[in-house]
């Protein structure tokens, strides 16, 4: 289904990344994979190791927006294009009260759930447009509620973060590009920790099941732009 991909996915060292890294990487050519903890991405690409797919790890906090810039430029001088990119990376400090939102946690949940993500498209945009048929899948939220208590931080980034990718996804209708959300099923991970730390656990989804509806949104028969996705 991917094969001959060259495939970018962030937040891969652990959970969905790590899950959706190793699915692609049965078929695809060449996987970056994108993440600040080192260790855990080696562990990635030692998993991923035996499929036979070539690996480059890149040890990179997205919020030095720079440095997304010279990650677009490196992968096109080795690859010059971009097939599939899957963007897994993304925070949530703690639920709540406007007023007690810490400054400095406000701009960091910005800075990567938003504006990462905004850099990423308008570097690799030319990737995107080098390839056949590119597809690019962003981890998000649908905001049906808006103003939700507690969850100022989280879902403003969320819903802010929707209408860009829908308006990335309208801007280029006249291309290949097909990109489009998904909203994944609770299952275990930091952010259920963080806001549903009492929630039982047999209402969990298995996480490879996860990454098999989602790895079904960036096949080359996907022909929406500009929706969510969910598990169902």
């Amino acid at each position: 289904m991917f094969k001959n991909k060259i495939c970018v996915v962030t937040g891969a060292s652990s959970n969905i990344g790590r899950g959706v890294a190793i699915e692609l990487s049965r078929t695809a050519q060449h996987i970056y994979l994108i993440g600040r903890n080192v260790n855990a991405l080696e562990e990635t690409s030692d998993l991923i190791s035996i499929n036979s797919c070539e690996v480059t790890i890149v040890p990179l906090d997205l919020t030095k927006f720079d440095l997304i810039d010279e990650l677009g430029h490196s992968i096109y001088k080795k690859h010059q294009r971009i097939d599939v990119f899957v963007s897994c990376a993304g925070m949530i400090r703690h639920l709540s009260p406007v007023t007690s939102i810490k400054p400095k946690d406000f701009v960091e949940i910005i800075n990567l759930n938003l504006i990462s993500n905004y850099r990423l498209l308008r570097s690799f945009h030319p990737l995107f447009l080098a390839s056949s048929k590119p597809r690019a899948l962003i981890i998000s939220k649908n905001i049906n509620h808006t103003a939700s208590q507690y969850w100022g931080a989280y879902n403003t980034t969320m819903s802010a973060l929707n209408n860009l990718i829908r308006t990335y996804a309208n801007e280029n209708k006249r291309t290949n590009i097909k990109i489009n959300l998904f909203e994944p099923p609770l299952l275990e991970s930091n952010f259920l920790n963080t806001t549903s730390p009492g929630e039982d656990k047999k209402n969990l989804v298995e996480l490879n099941k996860v990454v098999t509806r989602i790895v079904s949104c960036i096949g080359e028969n996907i022909i929406e732009t500009g929706e969510m996705f969910n598990f169902s």
